[in-house]
Order: structure tokens, then C-alpha cells, then sequence
């Protein structure tokens, strides 16, 4: 039994175009707001183990952007009407329906060319896996961050942007566990 809600293609999903404040400018396909790179709502929901490790998935091969690089697993378009913490909830529970941790606001991406000129609002929550997805990447921050210096092709570009600007490891984060001395 599913669900969660199926997906919609980029030609029949409706999204919210926004101006640089967030306000609403018009309604219109997905696939429009991509075409004319028009700043457009979204969410983010990181996904962490219980060590802090945080899940990427592969993107298929099928796709046209990127295909094969790992993503952030969690992302996608805000529904016209759509919370953003139901979006974010959305999209988690679309791929990860085994069952989820509370879903709690972390911070914002502005939309631009690294985004996909998608304004993303980020969320986090724990992921109750056991790891043994072949298509799922856990990572530590230090990970990530040599194998997007040293490998950036493996990564769709979002990936690497979002962890330059800080949003996937936020500096709490990275200080919890560091008692020891």
C-alpha cells in the first residue's frame, strides 16, 4: 500500500515562483520554472544516522542531469498551498518510508544557479536504516568534504554548494561528541 503521494512530472507539477524575499509571484509547471531559471519554493530534508552520518542516494542513470552522481536524497519542489515542513516530511517519507525521527527546521539555501534556482528551506531528521541499501552513502562531515575536493564529478554540484555553505554540518553538529580529551 502506498503512502506517500506519487511524484508528479516536471510538465503537470505546479510550483510557487517567488521573488528574492520569498514573496509569491505566480503559479506555473515545474519545468517552466526550471526552463526560465525562475526563482521557485522547495525543500530539503537532511537525513542523518543515528552517528551523525549524513545519507546520499545515487540519482538513476535516467536522469538528465547528473546522472549516476549522489544526491541529497530529500529534495524537491514545495506543492502551491504546501507548509514546507509538510513538503520536507513529503519527501523523506517518499524515500525512506521505514519510518523517520522528528523533522526539525535547520536553515535556508536563497535560490540560485548552484540550486537549481530552487529557494530551499532545510530540515533534518534522523534515519532509522540499518545502512544495507546498496544505493544509499552514509558520511561524515570530514568524508564528504575530502571526496568533494578531490572527486566533485561524483557529486550532483547542489551536493558540494550546500556543504560549502555550511547547511549540511552545521557548527553545533559538528561539536557534539567532542567530550574526550
Amino acid at each position: 500500500m502506498e503512502t506517500h503521494r506519487k511524484h508528479q512530472s516536471p510538465e503537470t507539477e505546479m510550483v510557487e515562483v517567488v521573488d528574492h524575499d520569498g514573496n509569491l509571484l505566480a503559479v506555473i509547471p515545474a519545468s517552466e520554472a526550471h526552463r526560465q531559471s525562475l526563482p521557485h519554493r522547495a525543500a530539503l530534508t537532511l537525513l542523518f544516522d543515528k552517528l551523525g552520518r549524513l545519507a546520499l542516494t545515487r540519482r538513476p542513470q535516467t536522469e538528465a542531469l547528473y546522472p549516476g552522481r549522489w544526491e541529497l536524497p530529500a529534495r524537491g519542489h514545495i506543492l502551491p498551498g504546501e507548509a514546507a515542513s509538510d513538503a520536507a516530511r513529503r519527501l523523506a517519507e517518499g524515500r525512506f518510508p521505514q519510518g523517520l525521527g522528528p523533522l526539525t527546521p535547520q536553515s535556508a539555501l536563497k535560490a540560485g544557479e548552484d540550486t537549481a534556482f530552487e529557494a530551499l528551506k532545510v530540515f533534518r531528521c534522523t534515519l532509522h536504516s540499518d545502512g544495507d541499501d546498496e544505493e544509499l552513502l552514509l558520511v561524515s562531515r570530514e568524508e564528504l568534504s575530502v571526496l568533494s575536493d578531490d572527486h566533485r564529478e561524483l557529486f550532483a554540484p547542489w551536493v558540494v554548494y550546500a556543504l560549502k555553505e555550511g547547511v549540511l554540518f552545521p557548527e553545533k553538529t559538528r561539536e557534539e561528541g567532542r567530550g574526550e580529551g
